[in-house]
């Protein structure tokens, strides 16, 4: 997700170019011929933002799921605004209904990988009946390194 806001940044600059000679007015494009993407300067710098944000909270477990919960409030309350708004307000954030529906989406995204990771960890330390975690549970847990088994065994 956090590379998806940040490539958000460049792309939304390539269809309206002249935010920067005037960063509040808005430019609706239709991407694929029927979907409409509306952006502003103010729009793409808080994709853009919070993208780099993510980019460097992703590399430790703990701050990427901080930055999943945060993100998630964030993008549902900029969607819920869009949409409880009225069109000056969308005018001035340089969104659309559209894209409203669509920053709630991009929040509900956050939250579910948040929950993904909430409920493998605690998959992986329940087994099922059988006594195996699940194959889920074995794809996503974190392994030691073997230098860390082979001490452990030394000095056992």
């Amino acid at each position: 997700m956090a590379a998806w806001f940040t490539s958000n940044g460049p792309a939304a600059y390539l269809t309206c170019t002249s935010m920067m000679f005037d960063p509040v007015q808005p430019c609706t494009t239709q991407v694929l011929g029927f979907i409409p993407v509306t952006v502003n300067l103010l729009h793409t710098l808080c994709h853009l933002n919070t993208g780099i944000i993510g980019l460097v909270a992703v590399l430790r477990r703990s701050s990427a799921l901080t930055y999943a919960l945060i993100g998630a409030a964030y993008y549902v309350a900029w969607g819920i605004l869009g949409l409880a708004s009225d069109a000056d307000v969308r005018y001035y954030m340089g969104v659309d209904v559209f894209g409203s529906w669509v920053h709630i989406a991009e929040g509900t995204i956050l939250v579910l990988l948040w929950a993904g990771d909430r409920f493998s960890r605690r998959h992986a330390t329940h087994p099922n009946a059988q006594g195996d975690p699940s194959p889920v549970v074995t794809l996503l847990q974190d392994r030691r390194p073997a230098a860390e088994d082979d001490a452990t065994r030394i000095s056992s």
